[in-house]
């Protein structure tokens, strides 16, 4: 019992963390960087910008703004429903899912706080090929998933091992 005390406190503490790191370069970001801005970071390779995404991820269906709020909320509770009933929360599966659930809640307070939209700044690539934009939050949820399939490709293996 108290191991799984640990491990729930474990993805709180990360989901909060993850959403804290968030908000905060945000913030930095709405004070700090004009609309359509770039400073150049790693040369003109990785660029801080102040972009407000108002469709989905990659900027998928720009205006979308309350429909995307509604999946997003939709998404995260599956996955808290999902954590909940997973009898094999190893560490990395609990890291993971903390970095998941961070990631959300950060696009989340975006679009109920009413900014114009998920507040985008990091910018990677070569002039006219470029990664959208995207933010810490977005970060968080990339490395949680693939985490989350490294945890599933583990436990797909020891299952084929012990047949």
């Amino acid at each position: 019992m108290k191991v799984m005390m640990k491990k729930h406190i474990l993805v709180g503490v990360i989901a909060f963390t993850a959403l804290v790191v968030d908000i905060f370069t945000k913030v930095l970001v709405e004070k700090h960087i004009m609309m359509g801005e770039r400073i150049d970071v790693i040369g003109s390779f990785v660029q801080f910008t102040r972009i407000y995404n108002e469709g989905g991820v990659f900027g998928i269906l720009q205006g979308y703004k309350n429909f995307f709020l509604i999946v997003s909320f939709v998404v995260l509770a599956a996955l808290v429903v999902f954590y909940y009933f997973e009898k094999n929360k190893t560490k990395i599966f609990v890291v993971a899912m903390g970095l998941i659930f961070g990631g959300a809640c950060g696009n989340i307070s975006d679009r109920l706080l009413g900014k114009k939209g998920v507040v985008d700044f990091v910018y990677v690539g070569f002039q006219n090929n470029r990664w959208p934009a995207f933010n810490v939050a977005d970060s968080c949820i990339v490395v949680g998933a693939i985490l989350l399939m490294i945890v599933f490709f583990i436990q797909e293996r020891k299952k084929r091992s012990a047949e």
